[in-house]
């Protein structure tokens, strides 16, 4: 019996995970729609939100190949930080939900025409090109499941989705190649003077 409950425990605290993901989406969701969800606005260096998103994930992450490349220059965004880490775990959350454990999840961040560009890349199934349009849809679930994956709600993209337009960000999705997803969110650059 003792065997049976240690084994047990690894599963207990997936599900624990993927209920309070579900909650933290539902709320935000909810005060999104609603108009109550107030944004909290700071110059937020992206590496330390993408860092804080990682660390949230923890041992979800194990048996993946992390890769983070960070860019030469420091890159800041005006960002209310707690929301665009929800945004980065949530597709973390999404790339280990679809791809095969021991597989590679890269992100990446960058500067491209004035703009802060993290891409979150996956080595899963990838996503048919009929579903794309769709993905951002609110409720809307995907059919490529693993078998042991949930069908979830639907709010985790939508909610990205909205964060980012309330950013006046975006985030895009596209093929990786040769195999996976690829979730890239843009963001304006935000000077910032590190003189005293």
């Amino acid at each position: 019996v003792t065997g049976v409950q240690t084994c047990a425990l690894p599963i207990f605290y997936a599900d624990a995970q993927w209920l309070t993901g579900m909650v933290e989406n539902l709320l935000s969701a909810s005060r999104m729609e609603d108009g109550s969800l107030k944004l909290n606005m700071n110059t937020e260096l992206m590496d330390d939100m993408i860092a804080e998103a990682v660390r949230h994930m923890g041992r979800r992450l194990e048996g993946f190949r992390m890769e983070i490349l960070r860019p030469e220059s420091l890159l800041f965004v005006q960002a209310d930080a707690r929301l665009i880490v929800q945004v980065i775990i949530n597709l973390l959350d999404n790339a280990i939900k679809f791809a095969p454990a021991g597989t590679g999840i890269k992100i990446s961040t960058g500067e491209e025409h004035g703009n802060v560009l993290v891409r979150i890349a996956d080595e899963g199934p990838g996503i048919p090109d009929d579903q794309k349009p769709h993905i951002f849809d609110l409720f809307y679930s995907g059919s490529n499941l693993t078998g042991d994956s949930r069908r979830g709600l639907g709010l985790g993209l939508a909610l990205c989705q909205s964060i980012m337009k309330a950013h006046s960000g975006s985030i895009t999705v596209h093929d990786n190649v040769p195999r996976g997803t690829v979730f890239e969110l843009t963001f304006s650059k935000a000077e910032v003077s590190l003189d005293e």
